[in-house]
Order: structure tokens, then C-alpha cells, then sequence
């Protein structure tokens, strides 16, 4: 019988490796791996078209172009945003009256937006009509006709956007953040422009402007639907080989410098805070990381449960202590550079406690994370993940920044797979690097009266270390 047992013993080995530690079952991993790759093809003149194959009866299909706001002079600055305004206006081959007929024909939504370093139109069709809007997509960005009427009337609705705009205290304040975090730069600049510069647009410096920025080899045409690469590549020969390529313009070299800058206006009910460090751009190695730190501050808002049960740290001080009545943490990036930073609003009185909680956090990332808190916050990153990239107009706009910036979008695996091998050591070293003993920049607009001062802000950014 002992000898039976010494044998048993020999011969069985227990499972040491639980399988809720792996993240995913294997049929999920395996799903994500057979999802159709994104394809890519260079056309002569040096215009990349990426595609994206589904199975479903809509098409994506837009125009990513590298300009933005970065890119324009003082004297131009808004005249990337002033173009989406005229450029399902008509064109040299299409009065407006038979552009809008033909537009409207198609059932396709065509859409454009501008931010600082990238101008985007697309446009949401069924597959049949793709031929079509892609004819009417090219003839509108490439063949404009810049007619001065349209000009004329575009300024006064740019002109109540602005004035809109300046309303709305969450654009000033991510307006005025960027304006004293890159100081001196072209990516201080907004999107909007000043006014003042719409006397300066007229079809001469649009046309200016069209051919400095709309080469070929700073453009990305991308489609995700129910098309096939070959389609998008022959439509695409078509409709833009007539695009001449030209010589590329480089970014300026950006600067960041830690400060801040703050408007009181105490007829306001609370004020909108924002405090951020300097982060990875956007294809860096850490960039994932950052993303990771960003969920793990999350966010936070008075219509939310909250209390001591709380799965968010942060949450769970701001909400039992009523240090602020709504808070998120943000990631802004770039092609060189990006911000990562949390964003709060609350009454003058809970400014002091919550700048310090904000800071509180941020040093606990860079020193005490537990592996809990950054599964938590890995889950939900791939949650926000996914989600966006079930449309395909989401994932239109992942393939056009990523071939702009990266040349190529990593496959979808790929980045589960690094977001999974991401622990809370990997955490604590991104954040020292670009949090600790780091200058913040801050911005504040509201009754901002009781907002400590910056060198007393700037002393917080460390604990310390015995």
C-alpha cells in the first residue's frame, strides 16, 4: 500500500497555473487573429490607401490629410477649419445645385473635421453607391471652385461658430491648456483661428493653402466595409493620380514648458480646472502604458454612485469627501509629443483638496500601484478598445492616423496582447518617467480664486523617498 502511494505521488503533478490568470479563452484570442487584416498599396504619386474588407452592407471611406493648425502661419491660422465649410460647396465640374442633387441621391452622409495636425472627410455609404461618393468625395477636396460668394457667406457662419465657441468653457479651457503647455509654437495655435484672420481668406489663399498642404505623400485614403482592397485601389487610380506629388513640409519642432494660465470669471457656477504633465506621442512604447494610467485615474461625476465601495481609487476620495463634482482623466496625442493630465470641476472651495488628490494619485501611480488596480484598468481600456472599433467609421479613423503617423495600423491582437503584458511595475516605471518631479502645466477658467499657486503645484509633483 506504501509503496502504491510513493508511486502515486511520483507520477501526479497538480495544475500549479489557475486558468484565470490568462486573460482571454483561447477561442477569443483565436477570433481576434482571424479578423481581416487591414490592407495597404501606394499609389505612383505616393497617396497610400488602406482598406479594411467586412462583411456588411456599408462603407467608410475618408480622406486623411497631415495639415491642421500646427501646420498653418499666424497669418493663415484657421483656414484649415474655414475649408470645411466650402468643400461640399461645389466644385469646377459640379455647380452646387447638382452636387447637392447628386449627394443627396446617394444616401451618404459626407462629414469633415479638423483638429490640430490632421483634416479628415469621409464619408458613410451603402456599397453599391461607393463608385459614386468616391467621384464626389475627390471632386469636392481636389476640384473645389472656391467660388467668392461661398467664401463671402461662410465667413459670417465661421464667424457665429467662433463666437459659439468662445461660449463654451470646455473648448477655451483645452485651448488656453495647449496654449501654455507649447508657448511659442505652432501647436499653440487653435483650430478655430482668430477672427480677425477670416478677412484674410479669400479663393487666392485657399488655393495657396490647398496646394501647400494636399500632396499626395501626406495623404491617406481609407475604407472599412463591405468593399474589397482591389475596388478601393482602382476607384482610387481614377479619381486621384491627377494629384501631382510635391515637396513634403515638416512640422515645426514643438516645445513644452510647464506653466499655467488662468481666467477668473466668478459669475461662473464652478471651475473647469484641467492640470497635465508632458506624455509619449503617439506611436511611442509607452504610449500604452500612459493609456493604462489614464483608466486607472478613470473618471467621475455627481450623477455616478460613489462611496467607499468605489472601484476607482480616485472616485472613491473625491466622492465621500465632495472634492469636486465631476472629474476625468484625458490623453491627448500627437505625432511628436501628447498630454496626459486629469480634467475637474467644482466651487472655489474644493479647488485646494482636489489639485492635491489629483497629485496624491498621481504619485501613488508612480510609487504604490497594485497589480488590482491595473487589471481593472486594463479590462476597461480593451473594453473602450473594441468598442470602437465594432463601427467602421471608428475604425476608419484608427487606420488613417495610424498609416499618417506609424505607416501602418498594428493588428488588433497585437494590441491586446501588449495591453495584456502591461503590469503595475511597468506602470510605476512610465509614470516616474514622464510624472515624477515633472512640471505640470495648468489651466483654470471660473472663479479660480482659491486654485493654488503654480510653485506650490509644482512642489506637489513629489514624495519624499527615504
Amino acid at each position: 500500500m506504501l509503496k502504491a502511494m510513493k508511486l502515486l505521488n511520483q507520477s501526479w503533478h497538480p495544475l500549479k497555473i489557475s486558468s484565470r490568470q490568462h486573460p482571454y479563452p483561447a477561442q477569443f484570442m483565436y477570433f481576434l487573429r482571424n479578423q481581416p487584416p487591414t490592407l495597404y498599396s501606394r499609389l505612383s504619386n505616393g497617396l497610400t490607401v488602406a482598406t479594411e474588407e467586412r462583411e456588411c452592407c456599408n462603407v467608410c471611406i475618408g480622406l486623411y490629410v497631415d495639415g491642421g493648425s500646427r501646420y498653418e502661419s499666424n497669418f493663415e491660422n484657421g483656414i484649415s477649419h474655414f475649408f470645411e465649410h466650402i468643400a461640399f460647396k461645389g466644385t469646377n465640374a459640379r455647380p452646387q445645385t447638382v452636387l447637392q442633387e447628386q449627394m443627396s441621391r446617394t444616401g451618404a452622409r459626407f462629414k469633415c473635421f479638423t483638429t490640430r495636425e490632421m483634416a479628415v472627410y469621409f464619408a458613410e455609404c451603402l456599397c453599391p453607391e461607393v463608385p459614386l461618393v468616391m467621384d464626389l468625395l475627390a471632386d469636392c477636396i481636389l476640384n473645389n471652385s472656391y467660388l467668392p460668394a461661398v467664401i463671402e457667406q461662410q465667413k459670417n457662419i465661421v464667424y457665429k461658430e467662433m463666437m459659439e465657441h468662445d461660449n463654451d468653457v470646455n473648448e477655451i479651457l483645452y485651448d488656453y491648456l495647449h496654449a501654455t503647455a507649447f508657448q511659442g509654437t505652432p501647436l499653440a495655435q487653435t483650430v478655430m483661428g482668430n477672427s480677425s484672420n477670416l478677412y484674410n481668406f479669400t479663393d487666392s489663399t485657399i488655393c495657396l493653402y490647398h496646394a501647400k498642404f494636399f500632396d499626395p505623400a501626406r495623404m491617406v485614403l481609407a475604407a472599412v466595409g463591405g468593399i474589397t482592397h482591389d475596388q478601393i485601389v482602382t476607384l482610387a487610380s481614377t479619381y486621384f493620380t491627377r494629384v501631382d506629388p510635391m515637396k513634403c513640409i515638416d512640422a515645426d519642432v514643438y516645445r513644452y514648458t510647464g506653466s499655467d494660465v488662468r481666467y477668473r470669471d466668478d459669475s461662473l457656477p464652478l471651475a473647469n480646472c484641467v492640470i497635465a504633465v508632458e506624455a509619449p506621442c503617439f506611436c511611442d512604447e509607452d504610449a500604452v502604458p500612459m493609456q493604462i494610467a489614464a483608466e486607472v485615474v478613470s473618471g467621475w461625476d455627481k450623477s455616478q454612485p460613489g462611496g467607499l465601495d468605489h472601484g476607482v481609487k480616485m472616485a472613491r476620495v473625491a466622492s465621500t469627501s465632495d472634492f469636486c463634482d465631476a472629474y476625468k482623466a484625458f490623453y491627448v496625442k500627437y505625432k511628436d509629443t501628447g498630454l496626459w493630465g486629469v480634467q475637474f470641476m467644482g466651487t472655489t472651495l474644493q479647488l485646494d483638496d482636489m489639485v492635491l488628490t489629483v497629485q496624491d494619485e498621481w504619485m501613488h501611480m508612480c510609487n504604490t500601484i497594485s497589480d488590482a488596480e491595473v487589471m481593472r484598468a486594463k479590462r476597461q481600456l480593451k473594453t473602450k478598445l473594441l468598442s470602437k472599433m465594432e463601427s467602421s467609421v471608428g475604425t476608419c479613423h484608427e487606420i488613417g492616423r495610424w498609416s499618417l503617423y506609424h505607416g501602418c495600423r498594428p493588428p488588433l491582437h497585437e494590441l491586446i496582447t501588449t495591453i495584456d503584458h502591461v503590469y503595475a511595475k511597468n506602470i510605476r516605471e512610465t509614470c516616474t518617467k514622464f510624472i515624477y518631479d515633472k512640471c505640470p502645466v495648468v489651466a483654470a477658467v471660473g472663479p479660480t480664486e482659491a486654485l493654488p499657486d503654480y510653485n506650490r503645484i509644482r512642489a506637489g509633483m513629489y514624495w519624499l523617498r527615504i
